[in-house]
């Protein structure tokens, strides 16, 4: 590679510009997106619908169908989470 001038020597010439640059409000250059057939990539806010009142764990279970149909419609009637249906279960049989 000896021998070549690649143009290294130039670097050194190279500076900022000095004028300052404009900012353009974020919803102008949104509007102009819009025009344009753009979708924002920003994420979108997830709404939470329920609220978790302490930390939770994973049960898994395979119950007969039979079993299963019964705890799903039972939870369906009385409008709860599958959670909040086993917390009902329980409170009702009186376990502590």
């Amino acid at each position: 590679m000896s021998g070549k001038n690649l143009g290294f020597d130039r670097l050194a010439s190279i500076k900022p510009d000095t004028e300052p640059e404009t900012v353009v409000p974020d919803r102008k250059i949104d509007e102009v997106a819009e025009k344009h057939g753009f979708v924002s990539r920003e994420p979108v806010q997830k709404i939470v619908r329920r609220k978790e009142a302490e930390p939770s764990a994973n049960l898994n279970i395979r119950p007969p169908i039979s079993t299963y149909n019964r705890f799903v419609s039972w939870a369906m009637q009385n409008r709860l989470s599958y959670p909040e249906a086993l917390k009902e279960l329980m409170d009702k049989a009186g376990v502590p």
